[in-house]
């Protein structure tokens, strides 16, 4: 196989790997649970970004939402259309507010920010379609939670792939 075939395999592989990370993370809360603890999925799609290339995160966010709706059909289409939508806004601010530098390093403010910024973004307009689709009820305090649960967690996904990418990855990996 050659050098170009190979590549193409390992980004397959990552796809994948990542794709399953986050389905496997949905699984196992309930609604709303699962909309609150969503660490796992900024973790993935943004190093997806990273170690992919700039539509990585939006490539996982469809893959992932495609299985995780597959196990969830009562939310179809809004399963598959937020994780691609998060993906992509994930993708999106990466690209928007420059995290990666030239010397192979991630500012880690601002992509605690855009992790964040997308989080609530995608989480906002989650709530607002259901609601108003009549899938979800209005639970006016849960969804504040989900709020408040999401930006947290973006800042941690932020904080921790920064980390992660800066000390480990960003040099092996580009």
């Amino acid at each position: 196989m050659n050098k170009h075939g190979l590549a193409i395999s390992k980004k397959i592989s990552i796809i994948a790997l990542f794709s399953i990370v986050v389905f496997i993370s949905k699984i196992f809360l309930p609604t709303p649970l699962d909309k609150m603890f969503i660490l796992i999925q900024p973790l993935s799609y943004a190093m997806a970004n990273f170690i992919i290339g700039r539509l990585g995160g939006t490539v996982v966010g469809a893959i992932s939402g495609l299985l995780v709706q597959t196990w969830r059909p009562v939310f179809i289409p809004f399963t598959f259309l937020f994780a691609l939508i998060y993906g992509l806004m994930i993708d999106f601010f990466i690209y928007l507010f420059r995290i990666r530098s030239s010397q192979r390093t991630v500012s880690s403010l601002r992509l605690m920010f855009a992790l964040s910024l997308a989080s609530i973004i995608v989480g906002v307009s989650a709530m607002y379609v259901t609601v108003g689709a009549g899938v979800m009820p209005a639970a006016y305090q849960i969804y504040i939670m989900v709020l408040i649960a999401g930006t947290l967690n973006g800042l941690v996904a932020g904080y921790l792939i920064a980390q992660i990418w800066n000390r480990y990855l960003g040099k092996r990996i580009t």
